[in-house]
């Protein structure tokens, strides 16, 4: 797959360099951290026969069922960034394969909202296990303060990216 492997690499062509050692060595393991994620993820989306877009839907419907708070069709399709139509979709297909279910709203009984099934619950804990729990064990051998610095960084990290993004979007929008 070497446009696959271009297209994961291709920032490191970029001609900014860290002004340290130290800087570039954390560059490196940030990026031997992401390919790994990589991976793992394409893994856990074969054991599922899902497609990633399915399966980060049943992420949030898990999630947001965790706490007794079933997402609508919209709501989903906001997290997603999808149009409703094709969230139908999306959701037929998670249907078809017994992974939600279609409910009335307590709330609000005209409309429904979205139910994983037990089976999809466990199917995804069983498919990111293989992430998920090494993450715990790394993360629970760190001290507070190196969690705390891992939390900066990646909070600082996530929101330029994030900025970065939104720039580029008002640049091609404008």
């Amino acid at each position: 797959m070497p446009n696959e492997d271009n297209a994961r690499n291709a920032h490191r062509s970029g001609a900014e360099e860290p002004r340290s050692a130290a800087g570039a060595a954390a560059i490196e393991a940030l990026q031997a951290l992401s390919d790994s994620v990589h991976d793992a993820d394409e893994q856990a989306l074969r054991a599922l026969q899902m497609r990633p877009v399915d399966a980060v839907a049943l992420l949030h419907l898990v999630e947001a069922g965790r706490t007794e708070r079933f997402l609508s069709p919209t709501e989903l399709a906001a997290k997603l960034r999808l149009t409703t139509a094709g969230v139908t979709k999306l959701v037929d297909r998670l249907s078809g394969a017994d992974r939600v279910e279609r409910r009335p709203n307590p709330r609000d009984r005209r409309s429904v909202v979205l139910v994983p099934t037990e089976s999809a619950t466990a199917d995804l804990t069983r498919a990111y296990g293989h992430i998920h729990t090494p993450l715990i064990t790394v993360i629970d051998e760190l001290s507070d303060d190196e969690a705390a610095v891992v939390t900066r960084f990646a909070s600082r990290f996530a929101d330029a990216v994030r900025r970065a993004g939104e720039r580029d979007d008002a640049r091609s929008d404008g």
